[in-house]
């Protein structure tokens, strides 16, 4: 399964990268394969809904489809986050440890033994070292999203097209106002189970984060904002279920989460093993005498003489 996934991940990184290096707009790779399908089924349902918020409705019900979709994938992503961020707060005593090692160093070769106790840290106790984000669902994501966007950014009709009175194709303070409210609210469920200290170090990115949204929104455009306020509400549930089930999580990790190896054993493997590669370097070193050209003349000359005396004697 693991190896299964690994060449999925590999092929979805693959296209995403044939995608995105294939031109921006709409004479882009990512416009003509993804974003035009989208448009196709924006304008379908427009048609379907009728009337003068037609366009509206479309963006919404369409961007929602999509979300709805993609919302399995991105829980499974939250969850996997959360308890690779539980298992981390029980090692953090153990990162502690490494890091007064690395502080405290000496010289090199002990602040090297000291680093790759750290890596080993992650790897002998099974820890993601990228906090549990998954780059098979960020490559499936990607050129989803980013050609949803570009559909709604140049779909047909928006230049005319009026949601609630709201012109589509101008930038709509209403909305934008709504969209940082949400993405607000987003931001406030995912700290409520962050530890005070990981809230020093990303506190500030996270409330940051809706504010340069809701900001783009501003100088983009009304369907834009359409956009980004339907993938916010998702985004909302997404942490509401992130919350309800974590008391779940941290059970599961406080039960089945064992550390294999702790800070002192990894230290002093790496230490052990700086020593016996110090140990063999020295071996291999070349003496400075070893180098010198042996005078074969005086050695012979000498065996000359040795063997003189002996037939003397």
């Amino acid at each position: 399964m693991k190896l299964l996934k690994r060449y999925a991940t590999i092929a979805f990184v693959l296209f995403d990268i044939y995608l995105f290096t294939g031109g921006t707009g709409v004479n882009g790779r990512i416009y003509n394969l993804v974003s035009k399908p989208i448009i196709e089924a924006l304008l379908r349902l427009a048609e379907a809904v009728g009337g003068v918020n037609a366009i509206g409705w479309a963006i919404i019900i369409l961007t929602a489809i999509i979300r709805l979709i993609l919302l399995p994938i991105m829980v499974s992503q939250s969850k996997n986050t959360t308890i690779s961020q539980l298992k981390m707060q029980k090692l953090r005593p153990e990162f502690e440890k490494v890091q007064a090692a690395v502080k405290s160093a000496k010289s090199q070769a002990e602040q090297q033994a000291a680093s790759m106790a750290s890596m080993s840290l992650y790897r002998e106790n099974n820890v993601s070292m990228t906090g549990g984000i998954s780059w098979l669902t960020m490559a499936i994501q990607m050129p989803i999203f980013s050609g949803l966007y570009l559909a709604i950014a140049h779909a047909n009709g928006l230049k005319t097209a009026t949601f609630f009175g709201f012109e589509l194709s101008s930038p709509q303070l209403v909305f934008s106002i709504m969209v940082l409210a949400v993405y607000l609210l987003q931001s406030y469920l995912t700290q409520l189970h962050v530890p005070a200290a990981q809230k020093k170090q990303t506190g500030a990115l996270m409330w940051l984060m809706p504010v340069v949204i809701a900001g783009f929104t501003i100088v983009s455009s009304g369907a834009l904002a359409l956009y980004f306020l339907v993938g916010g509400f998702f985004v909302v549930i997404q942490a509401l279920i992130t919350h309800m089930i974590y008391q779940k999580l941290k059970a599961q990790v406080d039960r089945d989460f064992v550390i294999q190896k702790t800070a002192d054993d990894l230290l002093n493997n790496a230490a052990t093993m700086g020593q016996q590669a110090q140990a063999k370097t020295e071996e291999k070193r070349v003496r400075p005498e070893d180098l010198r050209p042996r005078d074969v003349t005086e050695e012979g000359s000498k065996t000359g003489r040795n063997a003189g005396k002996q037939r003397r004697s």
